[in-house]
This record gives C-alpha cells, sequence and structure tokens, in this order.
C-alpha cells in the first residue's frame, strides 16, 4: 500500500495516518470525502476491526474490510481515526517527494492525542528524503509542542495554518519562528489584511525573520450555491504583501482562479520546497504504444496494457487491464517505470 499521488499543485503526495476532525467547518472537503465514503458507521463501530479509544476516537491496526471483503477508508466517518498501518508508508517510497501530511484531518486538532503526533512525527524522521508538510487551524498546539521539546525542527518539515478571514490571522502569531512555516490562505472568503513585516526573533540567531515564509492563496471549489467566488483586488492585495517582504505566493490553479485571475497563475515556491523535474520518460498510458482499447458502448473505452503480465513474468497472458485511476497516468507495475 502507497501514499496518494496528489494533484495538490504545492505537493507530490497527500497521506493520512490520522483522519478526521471535530471543528465542523462547513467548506470541508475532507468531511464530504469521508461521509460519502464511510459506509454504515453505526455498524462499522461495532466491528473488532476497530478500537474505540477515549471518546469517540479509534485506532485501526488494518485497513477495514467490508462483508464483501472491500476496504471502507473511513469507516468512523469523519471522527478522529488513527490509522497506524499506514505509519510505513513515507519510507516505503524512497524517491523524495513533498507530502501533505493529514490531508483528510487536522493532526493537531484539540481531540488529537499527543502519542498519535509523535508516532507520525517517528514515521517522518525514519523517511528522511521526503519533505513534509503540516496544515492545522490549532496552531496553539504546534507552541505547545515546542515548550515541550517534542516539535521536530529539522529543515524538511513545515508548519502551517489555515486562514480565511481577517478574525482568524491571530493563527499566524502561534507558528513557531524556530521552524520553517507557512500560511494556507484556502479557500479565501473575503480580503484578508495579511500583516508579513518582520518580526522579532529572540530564539534564533537572526534578530528579524518574516512572520511566514511561504503564502498558499486557494479559492473555494464545488458546485455548491453558497459558494464564494474571490475578488481580484483580495488576491492582488495579497501578492502585493508578499512582495515586499520577498515572501513567495503560490496560488492554486482552479477554474475558480481562473476565472478571476486568468491564465498565467503565479505558483512560486520558498527555497527547499521546489517541484522535482518531471520525468516524462515514462508515457502514460494514453499515450503509450502499447496500450489496447476496447469500445465498451455506455460504459466507455477500457484500457489494457499489451506487455502490462511481462512486468510480473508471465509473458504469455493477453493484456492486463488497467484501472480507470491509472489512466492518466501509469500504473505502478509498468514495465516502463524506472521506479517499482
Amino acid at each position: 500500500m502507497m501514499m496518494n499521488k496528489s494533484k495538490i499543485d504545492w505537493c507530490d503526495f497527500t497521506w493520512n495516518p490520522v483522519t478526521g476532525c471535530t471543528r465542523g467547518c462547513p467548506y470541508c472537503y475532507a468531511a464530504k470525502q469521508a461521509h460519502r465514503f464511510c459506509g454504515d458507521t453505526r455498524f462499522n463501530r461495532t466491528s473488532p476491526q476497530i478500537a474505540e479509544v477515549g471518546d469517540r476516537l479509534y485506532i485501526l491496526e488494518q485497513p477495514f474490510k467490508s462483508d464483501r471483503e472491500t476496504t471502507i477508508p473511513f469507516p468512523a466517518g469523519f471522527r478522529p481515526t488513527f490509522h497506524r498501518y499506514r505509519l510505513s508508508m513515507p519510507a516505503e517510497k524512497h524517491k523524495p517527494g513533498t507530502i501533505f501530511v493529514c490531508s483528510m484531518g487536522d493532526l493537531f486538532n484539540r481531540d488529537i492525542p499527543t502519542r498519535w503526533i509523535m508516532e507520525v512525527f517517528d514515521a517522518c524522521a525514519a523517511a528522511p528524503q521526503h519533505n513534509y508538510l503540516f496544515l492545522t487551524k490549532f496552531p496553539e498546539r504546534y507552541q505547545e509542542l515546542e515548550h515541550l521539546a517534542l516539535l521536530p525542527h529539522e529543515s524538511n518539515f513545515w508548519y502551517g495554518t489555515t486562514v480565511t478571514r481577517n478574525h482568524e490571522l491571530s493563527r499566524i502569531s502561534h507558528l513557531p519562528l524556530t521552524v520553517h512555516r507557512f500560511v494556507s490562505i484556502e479557500p479565501i472568503l473575503e480580503g484578508v489584511n495579511l500583516d508579513l513585516g518582520p518580526v522579532l526573533n529572540p530564539a534564533g540567531p537572526a534578530a528579524v525573520v518574516p512572520p511566514v515564509e511561504w503564502v498558499i492563496v486557494g479559492a473555494e471549489t464545488g458546485n455548491q450555491k453558497s459558494k464564494k467566488a474571490p475578488r481580484r483586488e483580495w488576491l492582488t492585495t495579497i501578492l502585493d504583501q508578499a512582495h515586499e517582504n520577498h515572501i513567495p505566493v503560490l496560488m492554486k490553479d482552479s477554474k475558480e482562479m481562473q476565472s478571476v485571475w486568468g491564465n498565467a497563475i503565479p505558483q512560486a515556491f520558498p527555497a527547499g520546497l521546489e517541484p522535482m523535474p518531471q520525468d516524462n520518460s515514462i508515457p502514460h498510458c494514453k499515450e503509450c504504444g502499447h496500450r489496447e482499447e476496447t469500445h465498451q458502448g455506455r460504459r466507455g473505452t477500457a484500457i489494457a496494457c499489451q506487455i502490462g503480465w511481462g512486468a510480473d513474468g508471465y509473458h504469455d497472458r493477453p493484456a492486463r487491464p488497467v484501472l480507470g485511476r491509472y489512466t492518466r497516468s501509469s500504473p505502478p507495475w509498468c514495465p516502463l517505470r524506472k521506479e517499482k
């Protein structure tokens, strides 16, 4: 089992050893996904596969299987759940990448036990080839862990907080100045007046440092009628404030953002998080000469790989089916992949 390749502009992979949150934000995409793929949570929570620890906290030592032997990714819905079997995933990925940790929850939610956080930190430390990005709406826990000398200071750990409106700007002040830090303004719901001027740094060698080292901005997406569209002047103000203080800004590319800004979306990265050069030596299945297409009427077109089974030593078998989620890239068993 591997981490999920991400379509998020600012990371390569998402990794979810802990899922769920109790904050209840109305625009939360993760909660919507969890409720979509949770099955019958009342029935799931009675299964011996899942252990309830504390007040509505759950632990999974193995993937949760339904009666039909299919995997249910969120058997407890969006209640905080520790998927301990996922801790080894970063170490299994040898090629360096940038990992968004706990994209389907908030690792630093008040209800998450500190021991869970420490196990996640230990798993990150066991795979130092990657960059790890943490994002929370509870940055006070960063400070608490810092005061307990439990917050890692490694250069590949980045700690962020989410701000959507002006009254949430105080969260930035809780980001420890002794670590890499960033702010994500997503979804941007109003004009945000960032103060990105240098601040005193009593704990480090530099007398003053920027409050954050990176700014991410994203629009509210989805089809809901209440969706708040960003205004161009909101984005221009953030860009001007960041550029004045030499802080890179990445705007997430989306149709909502393009409708306001156009196609030339600014996407700058801080030093150490620059995207790896894309390896285009492995063709996508939709472009590969080894693909075999079968038209299935209303079901669409099925794609198979003529040399797929050869990767496993079976050279006399017919074409190997390619699952739909891989047709825009290439499956992990692709014989043309350099990395297995």
